[in-house]
């Protein structure tokens, strides 16, 4: 009646499927996979853009998992291959928790995700209730890509509100979609004038000395006060690991705004 063969094609969704303690019906992994640590042990069956549908169906799944544009062409190949898919799309941070609910219920395990949604809920509410405790709100820049220069998706700029900043590109942020609806100039940075930097540039190690080489850069208010920061690329994952996330860039902006840094 329901899949007990899955494969997590999306790196964000084997901790979802242990939390609904549905680990075990799951065959195969992404390589991108970071956790929880009990999933890292199942067999790794692709990367992220590309898989090999060979090797995925020596899995015989029910039901494979995946996210976003990116895997559309691995999404299609499958279901020529008679697989069945679930492909998400999440923009917002509010698109995790209708993914769980979604998985909630294709597993049988509705009762157990609208439990954790709440749960998620709840530690998202607490920080939206300490971030309107701050005496202001700083500006804050989020990089995703740096060449040609990407800002934050959607729920990476919910995050950033959620937390307590004010993002400058939010506009761009939630309008944009496609990586490349997402792209902005050098030069718009410096106007913004964040007074924080957040980058995390898909998998990718971030080279602040590449980013403070940037002309006009040394006028920024985040150069000029040392706060750029690197975040773990689980922020581009949008599952309930953004959960750590949302708590670390809240920490960041409060000490920012408690001027000890």
């Amino acid at each position: 009646m329901y899949p007990e063969r899955i494969v997590c094609l999306a790196a964000e969704i084997p901790e979802i499927l242990y939390r609904l303690g549905s680990l075990d019906r799951v065959v195969g992994i992404s390589a991108y996979t970071t956790r929880p640590a009990e999933a890292l042990l199942l067999p790794k069956v692709s990367g992220f853009k590309h898989g090999s549908t060979k090797r995925i169906l020596q899995d015989q799944p029910d039901v494979a998992i995946l996210t976003s544009g990116v895997q559309k062409e691995l999404a299609a190949e499958l279901s020529k291959q008679g697989v069945t898919t679930v492909h998400f799309n999440p923009h917002r941070l509010e698109d995790m928790f209708h993914t769980i609910l979604l998985i909630g219920n294709l597993i049988g395990k509705s009762d157990e995700a609208l439990a954790y949604v709440a749960e998620l809920r709840q530690e998202v509410d607490e920080v939206r209730q300490s971030a309107a405790e701050l005496p202001f709100r700083p500006r804050v820049y989020f990089e995703e890509w740096m060449d040609p220069i990407i800002v934050g998706t959607a729920w990476v700029s919910d995050l950033i509100e959620i937390a307590g900043g004010i993002d400058v590109f939010r506009e761009k942020s939630l309008e944009g979609r496609h990586a490349s609806e997402r792209v902005v100039e050098a030069d718009e940075i410096a106007t913004a004038a964040p007074d924080i930097v957040f980058a995390s540039w898909c998998g990718k190690p971030f080279m602040p000395e590449n980013f403070l080489a940037r002309p006009g850069y040394s006028e920024i208010p985040a150069v000029n006060n040392e706060t750029v920061f690197e975040l773990g690329s689980e922020i581009l994952q949008c599952g309930p690991m953004l959960l750590d996330s949302l708590k670390n860039i809240h920490g960041i902006i409060q000490t920012f705004v408690g001027g000890t840094f």
